[in-house]
């Protein structure tokens, strides 16, 4: 069970270590006060509107892309090899990795594991009698009282492990941004692949197929995850919008089908294949509040299994899943809003060189008229 927990401690440490350049693409430009812009002074532009000093910041856009993989040959386009990249929300994929966030979440999710079953008997549990063995004194020997006792072979054990649950408690803001700097360090170093399908041959002979494809890819050592596309919104309260996470996401039994059937296949192909795991992200069940204490293993994916593996492969259905629960598509609906605003708000900015004379100043009647006579 913790085979792969030697791996975390290194995984985490070079979390925020590894960067890779991703393509980006600024958008816009947001304003702030002097006294909150004091740590990227130098490298604003310093504006002055109406007698207050302001920087004008660069945004960068909130979708970052990666290249688009391909597991099976028969979704790989024909014909001239195309190049695609998949966008994907910054702000579940692209966020600086929180190590002390991590750390806490692995730690939170091994306690989860154990299982807390260690026993042993006290002085007064074992079957003894309790008689003394010999006086307190006269005997020139050290004390000793009956046949229980911790010093004596098959007596109690003193201080011993008690049946007990070793389960601690995560804020869920935490356990998300444990979750987000999982996802963003992966891709941040090259292990987070998206592919459009997990579609894969029927059997026999699938499972030989996919350990020589994965093989080739260097994908041997990889966590799958997958679900249906398009997910029906779910109908929040107002306290549910600010905490995407709080909500299910809705399929309908025709998705679900649709969805079980197309990826049957890959998982009959990968069911014997040592070191890969396949997750429907759609049928992890909440996580429990209150926990429960027969329940042990949190529900919800969490950055120990992403951590866990060195590659993480994720459908299209997979990425539309993590951005509407770790509120990726809010952030894209919060920034939308807030461009649109500032845009309505300033007026476009004329950028030509080119500069008109002034108007002439209109001329006053009395100028006009005819001098009189010296």
């Amino acid at each position: 069970m913790f085979g792969r927990a030697a791996r975390i401690a290194p995984a985490i440490t070079s979390a925020g270590i590894k960067v890779r350049s991703m393509i980006m693409r600024p958008m816009g430009a947001r304003f702030m006060h002097a006294h909150d812009a004091q740590a990227s002074s130098s490298e604003a532009d310093h504006t002055q509107v109406d007698g207050s000093e302001l920087f004008a910041v660069e945004r960068s856009s909130p979708i970052v892309h990666t290249r688009l993989s391909y597991l099976s040959p028969e979704t790989r386009p024909k014909g001239k090899k195309a190049v695609s990249y998949v966008p994907m929300s910054a702000h579940v994929f692209n966020a600086a990795p929180h190590q002390h966030a991590m750390h806490m979440a692995v730690v939170y999710y091994l306690d989860a594991l154990r299982s807390g079953t260690a026993s042993t008997k006290s002085r007064s549990e074992v079957s003894r009698s309790g008689r003394k063995l010999r006086p307190q004194k006269g005997s020139g020997k050290a004390r000793l009282s009956d046949a229980g006792s911790p010093m004596l072979r098959g007596g109690g054990v003193a201080h011993g492990p008690k049946p007990r649950d070793f389960k601690t408690e995560l804020p869920r803001k935490v356990r998300e941004l444990a979750l987000r700097s999982a996802l963003s360090a992966r891709l941040q170093e090259g292990s987070l692949h998206v592919v459009p399908s997990l579609h894969w041959y029927a059997p026999p002979m699938s499972t030989n197929k996919l350990a020589r494809l994965l093989s080739a890819k260097q994908w041997t050592d990889a966590l799958l995850l997958t679900a249906p596309r398009q997910p029906v919104p779910p109908m929040m309260s107002e306290r549910g919008a600010m905490r995407p996470s709080s909500a299910d996401l809705l399929y309908t039994d025709d998705q679900i089908m649709r969805h079980a059937k197309y990826i049957r296949n890959f998982d009959l192909a990968s069911r014997n294949l040592p070191d890969v795991q396949l997750m429907r992200l759609h049928e992890l069940p909440p996580h429990p509040r209150p926990r429960l204490e027969h329940e042990k293993q949190p529900g919800e994916l969490h950055a120990y299994q992403v951590l866990q593996y060195k590659r993480v492969i994720m459908d299209l259905g997979a990425l539309e899943w993590l951005e509407a629960k770790l509120g990726g598509s809010l952030v894209h609906q919060v920034y939308a809003e807030e461009m649109l605003h500032l845009n309505e708000q300033q007026p476009p900015f004329d950028t030509s060189e080119t500069h008109e004379a002034p108007p002439a100043a209109p001329t006053d009647p009395l100028d006009t008229a005819a001098p009189s006579a010296a």
